[in-house]
């Protein structure tokens, strides 16, 4: 009827009991462990990269093709602006720095229960751990004015954390930036990533892990497919598949959980084994191939790529 409101439903993030309860699956019976299934997804993958990975066995001067979600996901997308971007520095972007951050304070939240100070907790945090990535000295040499802000950012990340996790229990055996490391083709091609949480002990007859990922930003298609890579990092790993896997945001309280079925593992067998082909080829020294993207307009090699400059995003 002319003039009735219009009720608008509010999302409601979950917090407290009812995000762990859809974590962990509460009501939902788990699904058997299939004891073949490991070690055939491994036969699949070495047999699909044996030709691609083909060359000296990995060493320490030569570690072997790694394969990564980030690897992965830029050697599907454009293997040309891949390499570009591996012969240009990374340089550190605010965005980068929120994510080290609150990844920082997850971390210490989820093992310690408490956050006082978010912004210097999370610097001292990363430094601690070695900053890789040089997050500290880019923070410490912003101006005033974006350091407060990205401080004020940060705390806003930090209440959230606070307000919707509860502490898991021990019992749950909650790991927190776990790193999985798995090798193939004798060491010639590795698959690797690192875990923000993982709650549950390993697997017996029946799954039992759950695997989450943290991200601050917004949600992104590739989040998807990274943690069905995941699911299938450890299912290879354990032996065993998580049940469940799921990405949470930070920055808006959402929680993306979805069951681990065979036809995730499947999918990220193809994905790694298509990807995983791609990058062996670059390793060794094939010339990369040119696929128009949204990328393009930020790629570093863009003034010698046709393809890339004959490219026009679409309208929106």
């Amino acid at each position: 009827m002319p003039g009735s409101p219009v009720l608008v439903e509010t999302y409601r993030p979950p917090a407290g009991d009812e995000l762990l309860r859809r974590l962990r699956g509460h009501g939902t019976p788990r699904p058997a462990v299939d004891p073949g299934l490991a070690g055939g997804l491994r036969d699949w993958l070495e047999d699909g990269l044996a030709a691609a990975g083909a060359g000296d066995p990995g060493s320490a001067a030569s570690p072997g093709v790694r394969v990564t979600k980030e690897t992965l996901t830029a050697a599907l997308l454009c293997e040309a602006h891949l390499v570009a971007r591996r012969s240009t520095p990374r340089g550190v972007t605010v965005e980068l720095a929120r994510g080290g951050l609150v990844d920082a304070l997850f971390q210490q939240w989820v093992t310690v229960g408490r956050i006082d100070d978010p912004f210097a907790e999370a610097l001292g945090a990363l430094t601690v751990g070695g900053d890789e990535d040089g997050i500290a000295a880019f923070v410490e040499g912003l101006p005033e004015a974006e350091r407060r802000a990205l401080a004020d950012e940060i705390a806003a990340h930090a209440a959230g954390i606070a307000a919707r996790w509860p502490v898991p229990s021990p019992t749950w055996l909650p790991r927190t930036q776990e790193r999985v490391v798995v090798p193939l083709v004798g060491g010639r091609v590795v698959l690797g990533g690192v875990v923000d949480l993982a709650l549950g002990a390993p697997a017996g007859a029946t799954a039992s892990v759950c695997v989450v990922e943290v991200k601050s930003g917004r949600r992104r298609l590739e989040h998807r497919a990274d943690l069905h890579f995941y699911a299938l990092l450890e299912t290879l790993r354990s032996g065993a598949p998580p049940f469940r896997v799921a990405t949470y945001y930070t920055r808006s309280g959402e929680l993306d959980v979805e069951p681990v079925t065979d036809d995730v593992l499947i999918g990220a067998v193809q994905r790694v084994l298509a990807g995983g082909r791609r990058l062996c080829r670059l390793a060794g020294g094939a010339e990369p191939s040119r696929t128009p993207n949204p990328l393009c307009p930020w790629c570093p090699d863009l003034p010698r790529c046709e393809p890339g400059r004959a490219h026009r995003p679409p309208s929106r």
